[in-house]
C-alpha cells in the first residue's frame, strides 16, 4: 500500500466510500426483513468502511516521503481505529476535519473521542455477537439472536451519519483536492504519523481514541506555530 500511487489511493478511498454505502443499504434491507443480528453486523462494518475511506484519503494526501513513515497496516487493519474514525467523521466531516480539529477546544475533541471510544467498544462487541455464537469470560452463552431492535436502530443511525460523511469523497472535485491537498491537510497528515509514532502497540478502542486525540493536539500546536511564523514574517516585512 505504501508503494501505491496517489491516484490509486484516491480511487481506493472513493471505492471504500461507495462500499460503505452498499454495506449500509444491505444492513437496512436485513433489518427491515427482521434479520436484526446480521443487519447490525453489516451496519457496524459500514462504519468501519467509512473510517477506512477516511484513512485512505489521508494516506493519499501525504507526500511520498511522509507516507513511507506511516503505519499503513495499523491505519487500514485496526478495526477499532476504523470504528473510531468512522464515528469521528460523523461528527467532523472528512472534508473539513483538519480545519475543525485545529480550531476545536481540546475538551470538545476529548468529549467526541470519549463517546466514539465507548461506542466503538460496544459496536465491536455487538458486531461479533451479530455474527457468532460464543461463550464470554463469565461462562455465559452469547447468541446473535440477543441483538435487540434498539441495538440495530441505534447502529443504523450511526452508520448513516458515518456513511454520509464519507460520501463527501464522491462529490465532484473532491478527488482532485485530495490529490493536491491544502497546507492544513498536510499538517494533519504529519500530526497523525507523529501520533502513531508515539502510540504503543495496543489495538483497543481506548488506544484508537488516544491516537486521534494526540493527533488533534499536535495539529493544534502545528497550526499555532505556523500562525506565529507567519505573523513574525509580516512584522519583519513591515519594518
Amino acid at each position: 500500500m505504501k508503494a501505491a500511487a496517489t491516484p490509486e489511493l484516491v480511487s481506493c478511498a472513493v471505492g471504500a466510500a461507495v462500499n460503505a454505502q452498499g454495506l449500509l443499504d444491505d444492513a437496512e434491507l436485513l433489518s427491515a426483513a427482521g434479520r436484526r443480528a446480521r443487519g447490525y453486523a453489516l451496519a457496524a462494518l459500514a462504519v468501519e468502511e467509512a473510517g477506512k475511506a477516511a484513512a485512505l484519503s489521508t494516506l493519499a494526501m501525504m507526500p511520498v516521503s511522509l507516507r513511507a513513515q506511516a503505519p499503513v497496516g495499523r491505519m487500514l487493519e485496526w478495526h477499532q481505529l476504523k470504528l473510531v474514525g468512522g464515528m469521528m467523521i460523523s461528527a467532523v466531516p472528512v472534508g473539513t476535519i483538519a480545519v475543525q480539529l485545529a480550531a476545536m477546544p481540546p475538551r470538545q475533541v476529548a468529549g467526541i473521542l470519549k463517546d466514539a471510544q465507548v461506542l466503538a467498544q460496544d459496536v465491536d462487541r455487538l458486531k461479533q455477537r451479530g455474527l457468532y455464537a460464543d461463550i464470554d469470560r463469565s461462562g455465559q452463552v452469547r447468541l446473535p439472536s440477543e441483538v435487540t431492535e434498539a441495538d440495530v436502530a441505534a447502529q443504523l443511525g450511526r452508520a448513516r451519519l458515518a456513511v454520509s460523511a464519507a460520501s463527501a469523497l464522491l462529490v465532484p472535485g473532491t478527488a482532485a483536492r485530495i490529490a493536491d491537498p491544502p497546507a492544513e491537510a498536510i499538517e494533519l497528515c504529519r500530526a497523525l504519523v507523529s501520533a502513531f509514532a508515539e502510540a504503543g502497540s495496543g489495538r483497543t478502542p481506548e488506544a484508537a481514541a488516544d491516537v486521534v486525540l494526540n493527533m488533534a493536539r499536535k495539529l493544534r500546536e502545528q497550526t499555532r506555530a505556523s500562525a506565529a511564523r507567519a505573523s513574525s514574517g509580516r512584522e519583519r516585512r513591515g519594518r
